[in-house]
């Protein structure tokens, strides 16, 4: 006899398949009565209240301040990197900063969803922490722009497993009736760590040195890896094989992907240092061959990646059942473009705040303080209206919307706009993206049963994650491309060709250099900055828009079917 009942997470029927979602609803598994005791665990997990949870406060603590670090440390070189750009007078490269932690926290982030079901998630977890920390602390002390990318490059190692861990085990831990309120908090937790990065690392810079920015962070880590190695569980199935990494080394690499790990890494890091290098120095250009080769060797080994997860017997780092249904696919690909939009948004307004306003590094970071705390709400608004209306249609619509909305207007904000204008028209891509990204992740996950949701999860982050390097590389690109096209163009009458490039070499060199400047030339200047950021932020606005149309377009699609 068959029954409905309403469930977050996808198990087995009675035939051995996996229910699908029916519109914008948490989908109704339907199951018989000889599958009730396969079902026994997830029932007593919906409903066990949480104070049966063992620890779970600890646990939640121990999370939330990885979320929160994640959050701060994503935002804190939004607002500084111009200062530290300044200081090693590599103004033009100074996007490697974020570029290099993007690229390594990308390329390992899909990892730690198959990894910590091979090999627990506090092993993991632990081992994400300590590269953080070590990454932290040693950027701290770094003499030169190369060291400190690519010790940022180490963070991003560990940072990429920060989010998708936590996530990861409160899909474990938490019954799945509540997990969006959890969700919810741990959104609340990344933004208001954003909002203190963006806020604050400006201040901390001018005041105490851009260093601080990076210490600080060591402390709340070593603690949390101390609390994380005593009180987060490993998931129930890892405790069952009765097995350690040291007592059975042989079956934990035959259930890893190794292959598969170093395709992945190879191919997204050829592919981000193609974006990076591309639009990061006058001397290369994405068109140059020696650029081009990273490009087409990340393709080749992208392919070879895709067809080994078809082929390999190991835990797939990306199940291709994953991505193979156009609906989740298009739901991945929105995630890009939000992802683009998001970050692209971020780190182009800080130096837009003090090369056009001219603001100091202190008062562009205050500049976000109050359009970020819209993030949060947006997290909290997700959570609470899944839990009580299951509208994750709708929610993805206004997301969306807001995003569109507040690129579009930034396109309008000018050096004469009052500074209340200035941060209302913030408001909507902070509130949007605060909507957006927990109604996409749950919109994904919520298509595949609870044993595959850990590398759906980590599936997700990447592709969100591949978005916002895109973001970053591709803004910086068309700033410093556009940048330097309209200066010629505007000075021409004022300088002769040999001065303005000059003038645009000791500019990507430091762009303090512009304080020097007087009279007409340094408003030419602000002016030509003015209109290439408007351009990177138009690209954003269109693609906002594109992740809108896809939005409402995947519903026409259809739903992911049943999984044998």
């Amino acid at each position: 006899m068959l029954k409905s009942v309403r469930h977050k997470s996808l198990p087995k029927n009675g035939d051995g398949n996996y229910g699908s979602i029916e519109g914008d609803e948490i989908p109704f598994v339907e199951y018989n009565e000889g599958a009730e005791d396969l079902d026994e665990d997830l029932d007593k997990d919906e409903d066990m209240a949480l104070s049966r949870i063992p620890n779970l406060w600890i646990i939640e603590a121990t999370l939330f301040s990885n979320v929160f670090l994640s959050g701060f440390d994503g935002t804190v070189t939004a607002s500084t990197y111009q200062t530290i750009g300044n200081e090693f007078n590599q103004m033009s490269i100074s996007n490697w900063i974020t570029t290099a932690y993007l690229i390594t926290s990308t390329s390992f982030q899909p990892l730690y969803g198959s990894f910590s079901d091979a090999l627990g998630r506090r092993n993991c977890l632990f081992f994400a922490n300590g590269a953080f920390t070590i990454g932290c602390l040693a950027c701290s002390f770094s003499r030169n722009i190369y060291m400190l990318s690519f010790m940022r490059a180490l963070t991003g190692i560990g940072g990429g497993g920060l989010i998708t861990l936590s996530t990861i085990v409160n899909s474990d831990v938490i019954p799945s009736s509540k997990r969006g309120i959890f969700q919810a908090f741990q959104n609340l937790l990344l933004g208001f760590g954003a909002i203190c990065g963006a806020s604050f690392g400006g201040t901390i810079a001018s005041s105490i040195g851009w260093r601080w920015c990076f210490l600080i962070q060591v402390p709340i880590s070593v603690v949390s890896s101390i609390l994380m190695n005593f009180y987060v569980p490993n998931q129930k199935e890892y405790n069952h094989q009765n097995s350690s990494i040291f007592q059975n080394p042989k079956k934990i690499l035959t259930d890893i992907d190794v292959m598969g790990s170093i395709l992945i890494i190879t191919g997204l890091t050829l592919q981000l240092l193609y974006l990076s290098l591309g639009c990061s120095t006058s001397k290369l250009s994405w068109t140059s061959p020696s650029v081009l080769l990273l490009l087409v060797g990340s393709v080749i080994i992208l392919l070879l990646f895709i067809l080994h997860e078809r082929k390999t017997s190991a835990r797939a780092i990306i199940p291709m059942e994953l991505v193979s249904s156009s609906y989740s696919f298009v739901v991945l690909l929105i995630s890009i473009l939000v992802g683009f939009a998001s970050y692209a948004y971020l780190f182009t307004l800080p130096l837009f705040f003090q090369i056009v306003l001219g603001d100091s590094t202190a008062k562009a970071g205050l500049r976000l303080t109050i359009p970020s705390l819209f993030t949060p709400v947006g997290s909290l608004i997700t959570g609470f209206s899944m839990s009580k209306y299951n509208c994750l249609r709708l929610l993805l619509y206004i997301g969306i919307s807001l995003m569109f909305l507040g690129n579009f207007l930034f396109m309008f904000i000018e050096k004469t706009s009052p500074n209340w204008l200035i941060g209302l028209f913030l408001v909507p891509v902070n509130l949007g993206q605060g909507i957006t990204f927990p109604t996409t992740l749950f919109t994904f996950i919520f298509m595949f049963p609870k044993s595959d949701q850990a590398t759906a999860t980590s599936t997700l982050y990447l592709f969100r994650s591949i978005g916002s390097v895109w973001g970053v590389a591709i803004s910086a690109g068309v700033i410093q491309l556009s940048f330097a096209s309209f200066l010629r163009s505007n000075l021409k009458g004022l300088m002769d060709e040999s001065k303005i490039k000059k003038l645009i070499v000791k500019l990507s060199a430091n762009s303090s250099y512009i304080g020097s400047l007087h009279g007409e030339v340094k408003d030419t200047v602000i002016n030509s900055f003015d209109a290439a950021t408007k351009r990177a932020h138009l690209l954003s606005t269109l693609l906002s828009l594109l992740a809108l149309t896809l939005g409402i377009l995947k519903d026409n699609l259809a739903k992911p079917k049943t999984r044998k």
